[in-house]
């Protein structure tokens, strides 16, 4: 029987990989050289908040010299060359979630059109394509190299033209349900991801 093959729009944290607000988070605050656990977990806070800063430089609106030095300000000063080599990590150290990579094989071995559409900042976006990620998609969008984010209807646009594809050829997977919505309200299905890959497979599959 013949398909009908989707577009998929992946978003990227929580969705593909580990979001550094969770767990991977602290992981890289120790890599830095902090022991403590307070320590290191008061600098994960800081550091990838996504309700204090993470916005503002996800939509390009706020410069990477501006938050650091906010960053700066919110930690003890004994703490902030900890902080600051944090939040230089890079893009690559986010793992996988588990079972993404053979579900991304699938979907192209099946002949998908594969695309990240992600709020995310410049600095990370411009080591994305470097990444091992990268070889499963077809294309990327980033919010802070188009100046909007997600949930906003200009984001989902901004995707759909890029792309060249139509709203009704495509589903998108978000761990937000506002993101989610937004994009339904723009004509794309969309699934609330989660944590498990399965449920995105059978997703895709039910809606082809």
């Amino acid at each position: 029987m013949a398909l009908r093959m989707k577009a998929l729009f992946f978003d990227f944290g929580r969705t593909i990989v580990q979001h550094p607000e969770d767990g991977v988070g602290l992981e890289i605050v120790k890599e830095t050289g902090v022991e403590n656990e307070e320590d290191a977990r008061l600098i994960r806070d800081a550091v990838f908040s996504v309700a204090k800063y993470a916005n503002f430089i996800d939509e390009g609106s706020m410069s990477r010299d501006t938050y650091k030095e906010l960053l700066s300000k919110d930690v003890p000063e004994r703490l902030v060359p900890y902080a600051l080599k944090a939040a230089d990590y890079p893009i690559s150290r986010l793992p996988m979630i588990d079972g993404m990579k053979e579900l991304l094989t699938k979907l192209r071995a099946d002949g998908f059109k594969l695309y990240i559409t992600s709020n995310l900042d410049e600095y990370h976006a411009d080591q994305m394509p470097q990444t091992e990620t990268a070889q499963y998609f077809d294309a990327m969008l980033f919010s802070s190299k188009i100046k909007v984010r997600k949930p906003y209807p200009e984001f989902f646009q901004a995707a759909l033209q890029t792309f060249d594809v139509k709203a009704e050829d495509c589903l998108f997977i978000d761990d937000l349900e506002e993101n989610v919505r937004a994009a339904e309200a723009c004509g794309i299905k969309g699934l609330v991801f989660h944590g498990d890959p399965k449920e995105a497979e059978q997703f895709i599959y039910a809606n082809l």
